[in-house]
């Protein structure tokens, strides 16, 4: 073995070595299952690396490994999300105007630190931590009071978000962000917009930052300093300290955009591929299913099951006329008018469904993580979004050629059976549909892999400051350069007040030497 080669095996081992079992604490408040399954993947990862992790959520793991440790906030978030799922009939969200979304989802925000920092008390315990962390990663969806924990323990912060970016994500590492092509992602509007879409999508984000700064943020500043105590930077600077932003996106199921190096793209990083048989039953099932099969899922928070009686009939008779059979995630045992080609099914491994290749369609309530295992498994989607993001994805995916949208409010026996025959005849949605798979899959390291490498990344260079965009220390006027183009006004109405000035100063004295000659 050479010099050189002797000296690169020692600079890989120093660095391997570095990174290795670091203390590294979880924050997760928002009690949303779909957003731990995204979350749960990177700390298993590098709790399979050999870190140590100690992870803050609703959702703690069923198996945990030996260096994992979970501090169970459920109980004390239950009753804000039990109120929450009561108050609101998640069918008729769609109808709520979007002016007010912000402050509904704002003030959730506020709740859900409040009650998991401040009344649970596992939490409380965590502040007198003599161990400290080597590293913070916190959610990234209204929940900024938590970023006070890489402050409280002196440690970097990577914010993590289970959406594909929203506006705020940008604002922590001076990310670019430009309403004229950039979405928010409450609203249905694609990359490319008319003049009106464009003035809604800036006055729209105008909108949330203003919300955001007259209640979110007091409160959420208050809620930091009563909890980690005085003398602690606003949450708004706290964001600013962080050293990455992952987003749960990617260019193929994502609208693309300029990222600097430290807005990291780890779209999918859950989906990997089935590792466990399908139930016995299901499997003969799907495997039987001459014509192919259908699957229907609506998520984790919307069940399918107390849908209204006429969009379930709807449904019901649209199925019996199909030659597919249909695999219905149902929460409950019996399904009243179930046709002979429906099954269902309280629980349904998704990935291991999606990955057979007798499943033809995939009915879904538009969330981006089934978004992406079915295009991880090249599956043609219907979607029926409900809130949130829902809408955006499966806009997007029909925009794209990929997907096909079906409103709840106009579902019908004729527009379940439309929708379905285009998902599963149309060649130009199947060929858009593989060679969009093909694009996510061509990637030089999985999701999940380059989530990983970031943050060991963070970890080797403390902090990697050197990521840090100039962006971050420039005032609005100054990022936008409005002092400058404000001077350059300054410059052209001078010269033009100059020329104006020196042309009467000539044509006075051009008259006036005409008189004199006359």
């Amino acid at each position: 073995m050479n010099i050189n080669c002797a000296f690169l095996l020692l600079f890989v081992a120093y660095f391997a070595n570095s990174a290795f079992s670091a203390r590294i604490l979880g924050v997760f408040p928002w009690p949303g299952k779909s957003h731990m399954i995204t979350f749960s993947a990177i700390t298993h990862a590098l709790a399979e690396r050999g870190h140590e992790l100690v992870v803050v959520s609703t959702y703690p793991s069923k198996k945990p490994p030996a260096n994992y440790t979970d501090i169970d906030t459920w109980p004390s978030l239950k009753v804000m999300y039990d109120e929450m799922m009561a108050s609101t009939d998640i069918f008729e969200f769609e109808d709520v105007p979007k002016i007010f979304h912000p402050a509904l989802y704002l003030s959730m925000g506020v709740q859900a630190v409040e009650l998991m920092t401040f009344q649970d008390e596992q939490v409380q315990k965590l502040l007198k931590d003599e161990r400290g962390f080597d590293l913070i990663i916190a959610e990234d969806f209204v929940c900024d009071g938590i970023f006070a924990f890489a402050q409280h323990f002196k440690a970097p912060l990577i914010l993590i978000s289970s959406f594909g970016g929203y506006p705020w994500q940008n604002y922590a590492v001076g990310n670019p962000y430009n309403p004229a092509y950039a979405t928010n992602n409450l609203l249905e509007f694609s990359d490319r917009k008319t003049f009106w879409e464009r003035f809604v999508n800036t006055i729209y984000n105008h909108y949330w930052d203003f919300a955001a700064d007259l209640y979110y943020y007091p409160r959420q500043n208050q809620l930091a300093r009563d909890f980690f105590g005085p003398g602690l930077p606003s949450v708004k600077e706290l964001r600013k300290t962080a050293s990455l932003s992952m987003t749960n996106s990617h260019f193929s199921t994502n609208y693309v955009r300029p990222l600097v190096p430290a807005f990291i793209e780890v779209g999918g990083m859950h989906v990997k591929p089935p590792t466990k048989p399908l139930p016995a039953e299901m499997q003969k099932w799907i495997d039987e299913a001459e014509h192919g099969v259908i699957y229907f899922s609506l998520g984790s928070n919307v069940q399918s099951s107390i849908m209204p009686d006429e969009k379930r009939k709807a449904f019901l008779d649209a199925f019996s006329e199909l030659p597919q059979r249909v695999l219905w995630k149902w929460e409950t045992e019996n399904l009243p008018g179930k046709p002979d080609n429906v099954m269902i099914s309280q629980w349904a491994p998704q990935m291991e469904i999606l990955a057979h290749p007798n499943v033809k369609l995939f009915i879904s309530h538009g969330g981006l993580l089934s978004g992406q295992e079915a295009m991880y498994n090249g599956v043609p989607v219907v979607g029926i979004p409900f809130f949130g993001d829902q809408i955006m994805n499966v806009q997007r995916a029909e925009n794209e050629g990929y997907g096909i949208m079906l409103p709840f409010k106009k579902i019908t026996k004729e527009s379940v059976l439309s929708a379905v025959k285009k998902g599963l005849h149309d060649e130009k949605i199947r060929e858009q549909v593989k060679l969009r798979q093909g694009v996510y899959l061509d990637q030089p390291q999985t999701p999940l892999e380059r989530a990983v490498f970031w943050t060991e990344y963070v970890l080797r260079h403390n902090g990697a400051p050197h990521l840090r965009s100039a962006a971050l220390d420039l005032t609005w006027y100054q990022l936008g350069l409005i002092d400058v183009y404000a001077f350059i006004l300054l410059l052209l109405i001078g010269f033009v007040s100059i020329s104006v000035l020196l042309c009467n100063i000539c044509l006075c004295r051009k008259i006036g030497s005409k008189n004199k000659v006359e």
